[in-house]
């Protein structure tokens, strides 16, 4: 991962929004968020033109029973251009506001 470390980007998905560059596209990552009325745990990336201000779409959602369900399947889920985060990262720019 450009201008980060891929591990410390993950990390921070359990305490805050993270954002990064891919693909000429800007990717929201929402983090990992607990639920009090269903009592899931929820994720999301909203996807953007190249800065915050030109929303395109919700790129990708998921809602598991677990913290780790749910990051694993942010993880896993083979949603950039078939292949997982993973497979792609090192083709990201970590974005720091």
């Amino acid at each position: 991962m450009e201008a980060g470390n891929v591990t410390e980007f993950v990390d921070n998905l359990a305490m805050q929004d993270e954002a990064v560059l891919y693909d000429g596209m800007l990717y929201y990552f929402y983090g990992i968020r607990f639920d009090e009325e269903t009592r899931h745990y929820h994720t999301s990336i909203d996807r953007f033109q190249n800065d915050i201000h030109h929303f395109v779409d919700e790129f990708y959602s998921y809602e598991g029973a677990t913290f780790d369900d749910c990051l694993s399947h942010l993880l896993e889920d083979k949603i950039w251009n078939g292949k997982s985060f993973y497979e792609v990262e090192h083709e990201m720019k970590w974005v720091d506001w």
